[in-house]
């Protein structure tokens, strides 16, 4: 079922983007943030720690030309390295593990490009949509 939600997420994202022009923080984030929805903690770290990479690429950007596959690069190494000091500091609480090693930097990046509130909005669109076709196929996303 791991699978098929996935490739589904990934239809609903592109359908969802074709219609609305917004895109969905990344074409398989919809499926991935569905697969954890049991656990709210780690989605909350994850767009956290994707928040915190959009906003530092942003200060590198000053200093450094980010552009393509380099910007996309440098917020997927931003993300693994600040859940890297999270987990290494441990000082406040022990933070849940991320969301895949890549989906908080193509959050991070979609932030980037569309705004923190639009790719928001277009991913709890797709998550919703999502969750109401896995319902309505006898699927229950508490029990994944």
């Amino acid at each position: 079922m791991y699978y098929e939600i996935i490739v589904l997420g990934v239809m609903v994202s592109i359908l969802f983007s074709e219609l609305t022009g917004l895109s969905p923080a990344g074409l398989i984030v919809p499926g991935y943030i569905t697969l954890c929805l049991n656990t709210p903690g780690r989605i909350g770290y994850t767009l956290a720690v994707a928040l915190v990479a959009c906003l530092l690429g942003r200060l590198l950007d000053q200093v450094v030309v980010l552009y393509g596959r380099r910007r996309f690069a440098v917020m997927i190494l931003l993300a693994f390295g600040i859940d890297a000091a999270m987990m290494a500091t441990r000082l406040f609480f022990t933070p849940p593990s991320l969301i895949g090693v890549l989906v908080p930097g193509i959050i991070a990046l979609e932030f980037d490009k569309q705004g923190v509130a639009r790719s928001l909005l277009a991913l709890s669109c797709t998550v919703g949509i999502l969750c109401l076709l896995l319902f309505a196929s006898g699927y229950s996303v508490w029990k994944l």
